[in-house]
This record gives structure tokens, C-alpha cells and sequence, in this order.
């Protein structure tokens, strides 16, 4: 039976992608996103479709907020929308607070009070204390930015609302890192893809490289959001959506190279270098294994070549 789905963010990258494939599953969505970091391009192709409506609209704006809830009547939430480049939310903490907090709580009051049935928040793997072994969802929570402690603050408003209504099935959704099309922050793989667009030859200037990272396929994320609610019952999970695996962004270069068929040489930018830099995020994901009977695939070199063709670096 399809649905109704609201999908806050639904101008950025994830966003994009759950909003076209709740779309093809013959679902509606109501789509809401500020077009503050959103792409006009990203909700272009839809605006005519008969299943979809979309709203301009700040998440903090509360009588906005409730009015859209009571109107839609969706049966379901994907909340995405909030400040997510880790740069940019230690260069402005006030703002990192007022979207990924308080917006967050005024989507989550609005949601419950309106009936809304399924409710899915968008956290991240920044939540964990640092390690070099896979976080499950019980291990030790210690952001140590602002990014990490802000939606780290959200998840627990959302269990605390969750204790009033038993009858939701309300998902906290711990992501790692997200590669694929349309990508709207300048992360380091889409800063590689940029500098290879404009030379393909040239030396890439980068920041480090020795991070190691869980790289997981964006259209597997947006499968896994909405299919997780059919297979749980009512009650409020946390969940990691990843992969389970972890590179190096030195070994996602060479991996580039080897698609592209060319050494790929790198230098280092300054400028590009973060002052502290998490050594290693993985997630562990038998959970959501255990769920879904699937998980997000870790072939990375299948992935980076579907990416290089969609970009035309290869053919």
C-alpha cells in the first residue's frame, strides 16, 4: 500500500535521492527544504508529477512546521534537512545548533502531534568516541565537534519524544560517509571528481589523505530508509546505515586511478588540511543486517566507476 511521505531536505544530496525513489515505489511526497544548501535542479524534475508537492520552507519556522503537518496529513517523516559539512558548522556553530537542534525538535513536536506514523531522523557516525575498530550502536558515544554533539543532542530529544508515543515507529538513522550523484557539500571525493573534471591530468590538491572512511553508495541509503520500516515493529531504533568497511582516502585515490587507468598524483593543499581530523569512522552493521536481511554494498570500485561515468570521466 503506498504512502505519504514528508522528506525535509529534499533538495540535498540524500534528499534528492529518497524523494526519487519513494517517487518510483508509486508513493507522495511532500518535500521541504529551505534551498539553503538544497539544488533547484535536484526538485526540477518532479514539480510536475502528480504524486509530489513541494514547500519552501525554514524547518525552525514552527506555525509553518504544523501548518504543513496538519494540511498533508503524511503518514510518514524522512527528516534530512540540517547543517551537515562539519567546516561549515565549526565556523558557525549558532547556526549548526539552530538547524540540526531546534529545527529538529520543531519537525519531531509537529510530526507526533500530527499522527505521523513512521519518523525517520537523520544522525551520524560523528556521535561515536574515536576508534579503530567498528562502532555498533551501543559503543561509546564522544563527538568532538560541533557537528557530532548537535546531532548527537537531536537523537536524544527524539527519544525522548519517542517515550510518549509507543505506538510510532520512529527510527534514529546513524550515517557514515555518503558518496554518489548530486552530492551539494565539498566533501573530498567530489573535490577530487571537480579537479579532475577541469584537468585530468592535473595534480590534485587535497588535505590528508590517511583518514580512513566508510564510503557507502547514496541510492542504497535511500533504499534502506524507507524499507526498514517495513520490517520493524513499533518502538524507537537506532541504527548505523553503512557498509561495514573503512579505506583510506589515499587508497579511494588510487582505486580512482585504477578505474580511470592513470596514476594520480596529489599534493597538499594547506588550506584543505583540518586541524582535527577523525583517524578512522566504521561502522559495524549487523543490526541492520539482522533487519533488513541486506545491507549497503562495499564495493567501492564498482561504485567509483558508476560515479566516474555519470560525471563522464569515463566512458
Amino acid at each position: 500500500m503506498s504512502k505519504k511521505w514528508m522528506v525535509t531536505g529534499a533538495a540535498g544530496f540524500l534528499g534528492s535521492h529518497v524523494v526519487e525513489q519513494l517517487l518510483e515505489r508509486g508513493d507522495k511526497v511532500v518535500a521541504v527544504d529551505n534551498m539553503g544548501w538544497g539544488i533547484q535542479e535536484h526538485i526540477d524534475p518532479h514539480l510536475e508529477h502528480k504524486n509530489f508537492k513541494f514547500y519552501k520552507e525554514d524547518i525552525c519556522k514552527i506555525e509553518a512546521m504544523n501548518k504543513i503537518f496538519t494540511e498533508e496529513k503524511v503518514d510518514g517523516l524522512i527528516h534530512l534537512a540540517a547543517i551537515h559539512f562539519i567546516p561549515d558548522c565549526i565556523k558557525d556553530p549558532s547556526k549548526a545548533v539552530k538547524f540540526n537542534i531546534f529545527g529538529s525538535q520543531v519537525v519531531l513536536k509537529a510530526a507526533l502531534d500530527s499522527g505521523v506514523k513512521f519518523l525517520w531522523f537523520a544522525s551520524t557516525g560523528d556521535v561515536y568516541k574515536p576508534s579503530e575498530t567498528a562502532h555498533t550502536e551501543e559503543a561509546a558515544l564522544e563527538p568532538f565537534n560541533i557537528y557530532g554533539k548537535s546531532k548527537l543532542l537531536m537523537e536524544e530529544l527524539v527519544r525522548f519524544g519517542a517515550q510518549e508515543y509507543p505506538d510510532r515507529k520512529i527510527v534514529i538513522g546513524r550515517l557514515l560517509n555518503l558518496y554518489g550523484s548530486r552530492e551539494t557539500n565539498p566533501h573530498i571525493l567530489p573535490e577530487i571528481i571537480g579537479q579532475l573534471k577541469k584537468d585530468i591530468n592535473t595534480t590534485l590538491r587535497l588535505g590528508n589523505l590517511y583518514p580512513k572512511r566508510d564510503l557507502v553508495p547514496i541510492h542504497e541509503v535511500a533504499r534502506a530508509i524507507y524499507e526498514v520500516f517495513e520490517k520493524i515493529d513499533d518502538g524507537c531504533f537506532t541504527l548505523n546505515f553503512a557498509t561495514g568497511v573503512a579505506q583510506s582516502m589515499q587508497e579511494v585515490i588510487d582505486m580512482v586511478g585504477e578505474v580511470l587507468g592513470k596514476k594520480i598524483n596529489v599534493e597538499t593543499d594547506p588550506a584543505k588540511v583540518r586541524a582535527t581530523e577523525r583517524p578512522h569512522l566504521q561502522a559495524d552493521v549487523t543490526k541492520l543486517k539482522e533487519i533488513l536481511g541486506w545491507t549497503p554494498n562495499h564495493d567501492l570500485k564498482s561504485g567509483l566507476t558508476e560515479l566516474l561515468k555519470g560525471e563522464g570521466l569515463l566512458t
